[in-house]
């Protein structure tokens, strides 16, 4: 079971890219200085304000416009990243309704509809929506994109594990920004109890990957969410003091942390218990994690591993 990470931050930013941003900027920029200069060459300074009134308000209307296009650009990453936090507090339906009104604008970038689905838990939605946006019109998978990263572990966290591992092998052997596929590689093979060793490799790489979040708090939950991964990966090893003292060091700086992550940090916790066969631990922190965020990944994610259990109780 995979959660989202600070992978999905990245849909914060405007996806339209910064070259059109610039093209579009510079030529509001030129029409501006261009209706400015004619003006000021035709009367001297002092003379300005004698100018004919709709030339006065010509030149005051391309200011002002110059000023909105440049506010509306500051504003959109972070209506984004508002957007984004809506869903990832839970309020999803609220979520998709914001999304859906600001992504007509100009500008907007690429939809967060995708990750604001997969945080609900509505997984197949997500795929079906992320699908055409993770592969090009050849089928040929966007190793690098966030789309492709989302679409892998909602893959992943529908059962689709074997699919999404393909998917996630594929990117970690290409150049990436972040760690992020790393990350989700890691929990795909501990998720399938299969090669344990690599796993922990995988996670000790990301945790030696500089962290390309934009906040502070999102560095620390993201790096607070790898380390107790990679208590998960020792614990699937047999090195349990040494995942104790991971998991230790995670809840130690946890207390800052919303819900919702605290919530994530208790799933992985459990699969560590879990995985060190310390039953009651692991129930309560699968526990924990349902009581602090009732849906969305880490709810699913401890849905899932409290049946399992119960099951192997019964058997």
């Amino acid at each position: 079971m995979s959660l989202t990470n600070g992978e999905n931050k990245k849909y914060g930013s405007n996806g339209s890219g910064p070259q059109l941003r610039l093209v579009a900027l510079l030529m509001i920029a030129i029409v501006g200085c261009a209706a400015y200069f004619r003006l000021a060459s035709s009367h001297d300074v002092h003379a300005l304000h004698q100018l004919p009134i709709s030339k006065v308000h010509l030149l005051l209307a391309v200011r002002v416009l110059i000023v909105a296009f440049l506010a509306y650009l500051f504003l959109i990453p972070r209506i984004k990243r508002w957007i984004y936090n809506v869903g990832h507090g839970g309020e999803f339906d609220r979520a998709l309704r914001l999304n859906r009104f600001w992504s007509v604008m100009p500008f907007y970038g690429s939809s967060l509809k995708g990750p604001i689905l997969f945080n609900a838990g509505r997984y197949s939605e997500a795929i079906e929506f992320l699908k055409p946006l993770a592969f090009d019109r050849q089928g040929k998978p966007r190793l690098t994109s966030v789309e492709f990263y989302t679409y892998a572990i909602a893959l992943e966290n529908s059962g689709r594990e074997a699919e999404a591992q393909k998917l996630l092998e594929a990117a970690v052997q290409v150049p990436q920004r972040t760690a992020g596929f790393h990350v989700a590689l890691a929990t795909c093979l501990l998720s399938q109890k299969k090669d344990a060793e690599r796993a922990r490799e995988l996670m000790e790489q990301a945790l030696a990957t500089p962290d390309m979040q934009t906040t502070t708090y999102g560095r620390n939950s993201d790096y607070l969410m790898r380390l107790a991964r990679y208590a998960w990966a020792l614990a699937a090893c047999g090195r349990c003091d040494e995942s104790k003292a991971q998991l230790a060091k995670a809840f130690d700086d946890s207390s800052g942390l919303k819900d919702c992550d605290l919530a994530g940090l208790q799933y992985f916790a459990g699969e560590a218990w879990r995985s060190m066969a310390d039953w009651k631990k692991a129930r309560a922190a699968f526990e924990e994690a349902l009581r602090l965020s009732p849906d969305g990944p880490a709810a699913t994610g401890a849905k899932k591993a409290l049946a399992k259990m119960r099951a192997e109780a019964q058997s």
